[in-house]
């Protein structure tokens, strides 16, 4: 299927293929669930370039953890080199997740795109869960890089100020004393260092939170189905004989829990694939927005540093949010199922046991919430991502 015609049919679809193209072009590996058919040597040649892409950033980001040894670092320096070595390392920790749960992603991606969609979809639903797809894709990308733009001014004005080299993350080589043509390239591939691995992470992030919102669309999907049988079933009233009303009922109650199994499948396996991520995030955020605090208390507030950090809290709070809000929406669409199956039209159907079996099973199923959690203990909501700003502000406030 063409592009144009796969962002028509399957909007979906085309926005997974999207990220997977994006996140394979950054080094990341192929996790499309299709075969794209590369040659030996193109594969060869990728290969090469996953070398080279992750080589870079552990190279650098082992020169970030040697600063440590520095004895030179001011007290700007101290501060970053804290929070840009907690950091970074956990964003390739993601990359490492992604790397491990490589195959089982492609399983739950391809259940997710195509499991129960040739049963029962809405386009005009699966068009507006894209729109959520860029809404939350986009603010989460935009913050990310206005953070690092941030930085690259503030350190654009301590150069022109202090004399120094421009310097967004502190690294053991080179120092500032050390110059020449070789010492400004590493300097650039430093600097560009950063922006490469928040590309990495914003793709990642994008998937997982794209995964999310997927899975609250099924439920979505779910409920529309069980309304819409409702709707059929009250306009062949009348029209058809008892027997073939409670037959149809019961085929297409049938085909309704089968749907609703598949939501709660995806739900499931992706909380194992895409949980260590959701994990990996929270505990990153409450850290940094300490470290963020911390900061701002203790250092120099010049305009563009309040900025610059402004800003990264932010982006924190904003992919803190964006997991948070994904989850609780699955639990709340999911929670709205049990009123859907319930209104569906048994009640009509001659009131035959075997179908008020199906209707006590299926509601059985559907009182069970549907949680999404980080460690397997946060669950992932609305109300515990205020809990987590609080509880970053009560250990600052402890700490400091």
């Amino acid at each position: 299927m063409d592009v144009p015609s796969l962002k028509k049919t399957h909007p979906q679809k085309y926005y997974f293929k999207a990220l997977c193209k994006f996140m394979f072009y950054l080094g990341m590996g192929d996790l499309w669930y299709e075969e794209n058919g590369a040659s030996y040597i193109s594969k060869k040649v990728y290969t090469a370039w996953r070398i080279i892409a992750n080589g870079y950033i552990i190279i650098i980001l082992l020169d970030e953890l040697l600063s440590y040894a520095r004895t030179d670092l001011t007290d700007r320096e101290k501060n970053d080199l804290v929070q840009f070595s907690f950091a970074h390392p956990l964003i390739y920790c993601k990359v490492l997740t992604l790397y491990i749960w490589k195959d089982r992603i492609k399983v739950v991606m391809e259940r997710l795109l195509e499991g129960s969609r040739p049963i029962f979809h809405s386009l005009e639903l699966e068009r507006l869960s894209v729109k959520q797809f860029s809404r939350h894709c986009f603010s989460l990308t935009s913050a990310s890089y206005v953070t690092l733009c941030s930085a690259t001014i503030e350190g654009i004005r301590l150069h022109f100020i202090e004399d120094i080299p421009i310097r967004t993350e502190v690294v053991y080589f080179p120092n500032r004393s050390e110059t020449g043509f070789f010492i400004n390239v590493l300097r650039f591939f430093i600097e560009f260092h950063w922006y490469s691995i928040v590309a990495m992470m914003a793709t990642m992030d994008c998937l997982a939170l794209c995964s999310l919102l997927t899975v609250g669309h099924k439920f979505r999907v779910l409920r529309l189905y069980f309304r819409e049988l409702r709707t059929r079933i009250m306009e062949h009233r009348g029209k058809k004989t008892r027997e073939q009303l409670n037959e149809e009922f019961k085929k297409g109650f049938v085909v309704g829990i089968k749907l609703h199994v598949d939501a709660l499948w995806c739900a499931r396996n992706v909380q194992q694939s895409m949980g260590p991520l959701y994990s990996i995030q929270v505990m990153e955020s409450v850290a940094l927005l300490v470290m963020c605090l911390i900061k701002m208390v203790v250092a120099e507030r010049t305009l563009t540093y309040l900025i610059a950090n402004f800003a990264y809290i932010m982006v924190l709070i904003i992919l803190t949010g964006s997991y948070m809000m994904a989850a609780g929406d699955i639990t709340h669409e999911a929670s709205e199922v049990g009123t859907a199956i319930f209104h569906s039209g048994w009640e009509h159907c001659d009131g035959r046991a075997d179908l008020r079996t199906l209707a006590v099973v299926a509601l059985q199923m559907s009182q069970v919430p549907v949680y999404m959690t980080a460690f397997g203990v946060i669950t992932l909501s609305y109300t515990n991502f205020i809990s987590v700003l609080r509880s970053s502000y009560s250990f600052f406030a402890v700490m400091y």
